[in-house]
C-alpha cells in the first residue's frame, strides 16, 4: 500500500476513535401499565441520563388512543414537581416532554393518560447521573487539530524534498539575438 492510502487510513481511523458516542437507543423503559387488552410504555431518552434534558416518550398500543398525557417529575431535593402536558412525538409513534433535570439523583416520574376507555397512570424512577466535565465531552474535538497539523506538516515536507530534486527545464529557449 502507497503512503497516501496508509495515512488516509490512518487519518479515518483516528477520528472515528475520538468522535463522540451516537445516541441512537432509542431509550429506556421505566414503567408500563395495561388497561384491559391495552398496554402503554414509558420510555426516557438517553438510557443514561445525566443532568440537562431528557425526552420522556409515552407510547400506547393503537386501542387506547390518549386524549390526554400529563407528565409530573420530581428529584429527591425538589419541593415542586415538574408538571407539563405531553404533546405529539416527531416520530408519530406516541407522546413526548422535555424534562429538564437539574441535579444528579433519583428522579421519580409519573404520566396520567386519559383515554376514551378511561384511564390509566405510569410510575418510573430514572437516575440521573452528574454531567461529565467539559473538558472531557469536548476534549475528542480540541485534540481534533492534532492529526490533521501533522499531516499537513508531512505533506508539505515531502513537498519540499520533491522540490529539491526538480531541475528547471525550460520549454521555449529564448530567441537568438540578431
Amino acid at each position: 500500500m502507497n503512503s497516501r492510502a496508509t495515512t488516509t487510513i490512518f487519518f479515518t481511523l483516528f477520528l472515528c476513535a475520538i468522535t463522540s458516542r451516537a445516541n441512537g437507543d432509542g431509550g429506556q423503559v421505566i414503567a408500563t401499565a395495561t388497561l384491559g387488552q391495552e398496554h402503554a410504555v414509558m420510555m426516557v431518552n438517553p438510557s443514561r441520563a445525566t443532568v440537562g434534558m431528557v425526552a420522556v416518550i409515552v407510547r400506547v398500543s393503537p386501542g387506547l388512543l390518549p386524549i390526554e398525557c400529563f407528565l409530573s417529575a420530581h428529584g429527591a431535593s425538589h419541593d415542586a414537581p415538574i408538571q407539563c402536558a405531553l404533546s405529539a412525538d416527531p416520530d408519530g409513534l406516541g407522546q413526548r416532554a422535555l424534562i429538564e433535570c437539574a441535579e444528579a439523583s433519583l428522579w421519580t416520574i409519573s404520566v396520567r393518560v386519559a383515554s376514551a376507555d378511561g384511564g390509566l397512570v405510569l410510575n418510573g424512577e430514572l437516575q440521573v447521573a452528574p454531567a461529565p466535565p467539559r473538558w472531557q465531552s469536548q476534549s475528542a474535538w480540541m485534540l481534533a487539530w492534532i492529526p490533521l497539523a501533522a499531516f499537513l506538516f508531512i505533506r508539505q515536507a515531502a513537498r519540499r524534498q520533491a522540490k529539491q530534486y526538480d531541475t528547471p527545464v525550460e520549454l521555449f529557449p529564448p530567441p537568438p539575438n540578431l
